[in-house]
């Protein structure tokens, strides 16, 4: 026996099938949008772990070169070397025509083994944008010896010295117009580090031994 479907009937299977047709598009558009928004998400932690390890390395070696200018500026010495020419330095001094501050270090942890006790040490900014720290052996002459150098900082924009004198000003220049021969050292020296992404941070070192 046939069975014959009315024109009703037939419109409304067909109407049928095309509703379920557009759900299924629809469906998987959804699915597809939320795909990409959960890949999106993925995307942002990814960076903000990305950025948060990044920024902890550089925390880290903001922190070594801030401890290793500390160990070197609490063992300042009152005590002149040679440059190499036959001239007598000051035990500290800094250089107006390029930054660089120049001084005699004394015991106290080393960066390398020194028996004697005593280096000669250089700071300076290079063509890098690099924090740049040398070191001399009290036998060793600056002018024919590159020392031993250590990169403490990478992406450096600025760094400030400043010196507190007899007067009680901070000055970046080392000695000031008015010091006096009694005075060859920094009561006070403050130091200021600017990187390249604006990044500033700056430390206070007190009780310098003038011994």
């Amino acid at each position: 026996m046939l069975f014959f479907k009315s024109s009703q009937q037939i419109k409304q299977f067909s109407n049928n099938r095309g509703f379920t047709l557009i759900e299924t598009l629809i469906a998987l558009s959804l699915l597809a949008l939320i795909s990409l928004m959960s890949y999106q998400a993925i995307e942002v932690v990814i960076g903000a772990d990305e950025r948060s390890r990044a920024k902890q390395v550089g925390e880290k070696e903001i922190q070594r070169a801030w401890q290793i200018i500390h160990r070197d500026l609490m063992h300042l010495r009152n005590r002149s070397f040679k440059d190499g020419l036959g001239r007598t330095n000051n035990p500290y001094f800094t250089d107006s025509s390029d930054f660089g501050v120049f001084f005699t270090r004394g015991s106290g942890p080393m960066i390398t083994p020194n028996p004697s006790g005593i280096r000669r040490v250089y700071y300076n900014l290079n063509d890098d944008q690099q924090l740049i720290r040398q070191s001399w052996g009290i036998t060793e002459s600056i002018r024919y010896s590159e020392g031993v150098t250590l990169v403490l900082l990478d992406s450096v924009d600025e760094i400030l010295f400043e010196h507190l004198g007899p007067d009680n000003i901070f000055t970046p220049d080392w000695p000031p117009p008015k010091a006096r021969s009694s005075d060859p050292l920094p009561k006070m020296i403050r130091v200021t580090i600017t990187l390249e992404n604006g990044v500033e941070t700056s430390r206070l070192f007190l009780g310098v031994s003038p011994s």
